[in-house]
């Protein structure tokens, strides 16, 4: 069928979450992976097989389509144990979108899903809007491939959107996405399981202080869906189209496992009350109690451009998770 949007990467949490969510809006949808989504899909949903790596792949895929959504991505730890596919799928997948996107006459843009981490987290100072700069070297050891990696998208997205000012080349900054079907390893995720397995919650010692930006899922796909409808109006053209869709107040890893804590306690009545253990790896301090206070994550250009006036915040993010997991249980 001819579809308004395809989402490469549609079968991951992210994907698939704008998939449902933009064709409960009406909209046309591809979901285009290398493996097929769970569950049936809608009736204004299809799936074709796609590998990003493969650009003739890409190009059928977008061939009858007017909007593309890269979601494709290749993740922590799985990037660390493979970094040339990490490359492949994360870099030059999105070369090949861009570029078809680029050639493709009935194609009006991209939307390229960008994350939090290309500013880093060591010491952040200031006020971080979407100049702000990338720091992939400002990341703990663990996430520095995946830094990199996304660093690389968003220079190529924005390459193409100077070479090729009649289309739109969009990147949507997110915080750590929260929501149902969020990836298990996970801190959040990990912290959730344990305290409503009676376990205890174990934040490093030498991590606990890291400050964290987080998204609701649903505010991400209100974005997503406000950005592919301007693209469809041929609007936000041009070379400043990043945004930041991130919740402004950031979150210590240790703040995180005290809010599941509590909330845990309160939905169970008490019921189960997890315990927090610090556990101490021998590593030194990388954050300290106040580096989340010494910035102030701007979303100005989100309010003004995209409409996004309040964005949800984590605690209550976390709370409806809680609740979710509860009731399946």
């Amino acid at each position: 069928m001819v579809v308004d949007v395809v989402v490469f990467g549609g079968s991951g949490f992210i994907g698939s979450s704008l998939a449902a969510h933009l064709s409960s809006r009406g909209y046309r949808v591809r979901v285009a992976d290398i493996k097929p989504p769970k569950g049936s899909l809608e009736n204004n949903v299809d799936f074709r097989r796609c590998d990003v790596r493969d650009a003739l792949d890409v190009f059928a895929c977008l061939a009858d389509a007017s909007v593309a959504i890269n979601a494709a991505i290749i993740q922590i730890p799985r990037i660390n144990e493979e970094p040339v596919l990490g490359y492949q799928v994360n870099v030059v997948g999105t070369q090949n979108i861009c570029e078809a996107v680029a050639r493709l006459d009935g194609v009006m843009g991209l939307v390229q899903a960008g994350t939090w981490h290309v500013i880093g987290e060591m010491g952040l100072e200031g006020a971080v809007d979407e100049e702000f700069g990338y720091r992939p070297d400002k990341v703990e050891e663990r996430a520095k491939i995946y830094a990199l990696s996304k660093v690389c998208q968003e220079s190529v997205v924005r390459l193409y959107s100077h070479m090729h000012p009649n289309k739109s080349y969009v990147v949507l900054r997110t915080g750590t996405v929260l929501g149902p079907g969020m990836p298990e390893l996970t801190a959040a995720s990990i912290f959730i399981r344990n305290a409503l397995s009676g376990k205890p919650l174990t934040p490093y010692k030498h991590s606990m202080y890291r400050p964290m930006l987080f998204v609701d899922i649903e505010d991400v796909c209100k974005a997503y869906e406000v950005a592919v409808g301007r693209v469809l109006e041929g609007g936000l053209r041009g070379v400043n189209n990043v945004f930041n869709i991130v919740y402004p107040e950031p979150v210590s890893v240790i703040e995180l496992a005290e809010h599941i804590k509590q909330i845990v306690s309160e939905e169970t009545g008490g019921r189960i009350n997890p315990s927090i253990e610090v556990v101490d790896k021998g590593l030194p301090p990388v954050f300290t109690l106040e580096d989340k206070h010494r910035f102030q994550v701007k979303i100005d250009r989100t309010r003004d451009v995209l409409g996004l006036n309040r964005l949800k915040n984590p605690v209550e993010s976390l709370r409806t998770l809680i609740k979710e997991y509860l009731r399946n249980q």
